[in-house]
């Protein structure tokens, strides 16, 4: 029995061991940690502003034309294209108007014709002195009566065709039915809307500029744009106007930005935070990632800084100041980091200085630069 035992204590002490050895000989030498490469940058100064997100275009459209409605093609939620069908109105009595208004252009075709073709037998008849001239000039001015009689009712069928086309209400614009204040049975009025609809393939943003950058702010200047729903996610914008209406008691402006929607992510009445680009001199920066940057207990900043050594990767503090932010990217000002420098982007929370680390992957989607 002593034996027994003996021999099975021997046998996990050596399988213990083994897995120790293997388990050092498979950690990287160092924390694993991924880096990025400081770069330099044009930075251009920004104001962050306040702004709400507005519909870029919103329409409450009523019928041009009172009618019974006997079908509607949408409900709220719906999405429409330009031209799609919303309201339908009874259209029977339109339609028999149209074929009246359709025989007495075929009546009127006729009558110029026969009075054409009796205009051209007189003047034939004319020539060889067998009629009178005063019967010619009566066929020719009974031909010009004819061919005003038959543009006269031309035109009264072409007014009877867009009443009917009147008949049916369709989108003026892309976007999303909102609103629905119809069905089919009631009474349509040219005063009451039917249908609001709202287009969203651009969003426009409405914020505050303070009087001060009233002048460093114009049309086509760029800007970027947060929102409080989609955290984390920069959209870019252009700022399509500066109104002049500004507000006495605040000393603002309205301005408003326009920005892609393509996706449909966002909706008229959304939060943001406004970021735009001021006129004048574009200026060089060092800039490195706003998640490389760790700031201290006592305030200050630091980023770990990778250098060789003769054990391999060590990380170094160096303190930096920060001077303008954009998006992601945090300004670095003084001589504190140079452009080429490598620095820890990820991994960087339990870092100290000396330590030695190994190179990761970067994640698929890098720092927004």
């Amino acid at each position: 029995m002593p034996r027994f035992v003996h021999i099975t204590i021997t046998v996990l002490i050596g399988v213990s061991g083994s897995l120790l050895t293997h388990t050092l000989r498979a950690q990287p030498p160092g924390s694993p940690v991924t880096a990025v490469e400081v770069v330099t940058e044009t930075l251009r100064e920004e104001v962050a502003l306040t702004g709400t997100s507005i519909a870029h275009r919103e329409a409450r459209i009523s019928p041009r034309l009172e009618g019974l409605v006997t079908r509607v093609f949408v409900d709220e939620g719906s999405w429409v294209k330009r031209g799609d069908r919303l309201v339908a109105l009874e259209r029977r009595l339109a339609e028999i108007e149209i074929n009246s208004a359709r025989a007495r252009v075929d009546e009127a075709r006729a009558r110029y014709a026969d009075a054409v073709r009796r205009r051209n037998e007189l003047s034939e008849l004319n020539k060889k002195k067998h009629v009178s001239v005063s019967s010619l000039d009566g066929a020719k001015a009974d031909v010009e009566v004819a061919a005003a009689v038959l543009a006269r009712e031309r035109s009264e069928l072409e007014r009877r065709q867009e009443l009917l086309a009147r008949h049916t209400v369709t989108a003026p614009f892309a976007g999303m039915v909102i609103r629905k204040h119809v069905e089919e049975g009631q009474w349509a009025k040219t005063d009451t809307a039917m249908i609001e609809l709202v287009a969203i393939d651009t969003l426009r943003i409405k914020a505050a500029l303070p009087q001060r950058y009233y002048t460093q702010v114009g049309p086509d200047a760029k800007a970027r744009v947060r929102f409080d729903a989609l955290p984390g996610r920069n959209f870019a914008g252009t700022v399509f106007a500066r109104l002049v209406a500004g507000s006495e008691s605040t000393r603002s402006f309205p301005l408003l930005i326009d920005i892609t929607n393509a996706e449909h992510l966002l909706a008229p009445g959304m939060s943001a935070r406004v970021f735009v680009e001021l006129k004048g001199n574009a200026q060089p920066a060092i800039v490195v990632p706003r998640d490389s940057v760790v700031t201290q207990v006592d305030g200050s900043r630091q980023v770990w800084r990778i250098e060789p050594s003769e054990q391999g990767l060590k990380v170094v503090a160096v303190s930096v100041r920060i001077g303008r932010a954009h998006g992601d990217r945090l300004e670095v000002l003084g001589d504190s980091l140079a452009p080429g420098d490598r620095i820890v982007f990820l991994g960087n929370e339990r870092l100290h200085s000396g330590q030695l680390v190994s190179l990761r992957e970067p994640p698929a989607e890098s720092p927004d630069r």
